[in-house]
């Protein structure tokens, strides 16, 4: 921690990205960061979204690929679960299926982004965690969905607010439950 109180935010966002520390100290200043982030994340997919159809398109990208930097940067993604194993002589299977059961909403976030689910699979998934992020989530993607659908031209302007504070939302979302799945994780590991 003392480190990253040294850097520029680029250079924590290298570090933290690279950096292959499960501790529960390293996961809460990684999420801190990405948190710190989210935001400009949010205001680029709501300055997008203006674009008529095309901001669809832009914002699926964003999100998907914003969601999967975090994953690798907390090291859940598969390369790093690996090494993780490697590390602890843990069977890399067991942790990859502990790391997806963890994060099978956000893995469902990202299908609905990618266009490989539609909003009714994402609304089944979601009722299974039955949480009051995924509630919320769910209302604002319907209500962004409907509001650009009705009144395409003007509803990106209706709907710009809408999509910074949904983007901002399921980004805080996913950012509090690839943290959790990282301690989690830890623990399962080393012990």
């Amino acid at each position: 921690e003392a480190i990253l109180r040294q850097l520029d935010i680029q250079q924590k966002m290298l570090l933290i990205t690279t950096c292959q520390d499960y501790s529960p100290t390293m996961a809460r200043a990684k999420a801190k960061i990405y948190r710190s982030r989210a935001w400009k994340v949010a205001f680029g997919v709501a300055a997008c979204g203006v674009i008529p159809y095309a901001g669809t398109v832009v914002n699926a990208g964003t999100m998907v690929s914003t969601v999967l930097l975090f994953k690798k940067g907390f090291g859940l993604n598969q390369a790093s679960v690996s090494k993780l194993a490697d590390l602890t002589g843990k069977s890399e299977v067991d942790l990859q299926r502990f790391v997806d059961e963890k994060l099978s909403f956000v893995n469902k976030i990202i299908q609905f982004f990618q266009g490989k689910i539609d909003r009714q699979h994402l609304k089944v998934a979601m009722s299974e965690g039955t949480t009051a992020a995924a509630t919320a989530l769910l209302t604002l993607l319907a209500m962004d969905a409907t509001i650009d659908t009705a009144v395409p031209f003007v509803g990106g302007l209706v709907t710009a607010p809408a999509s910074f504070g949904l983007t901002w939302y399921a980004l805080a979302t996913v950012i509090e439950l690839q943290e959790a799945c990282v301690r989690d994780l830890y623990e399962l590991a080393f012990r």
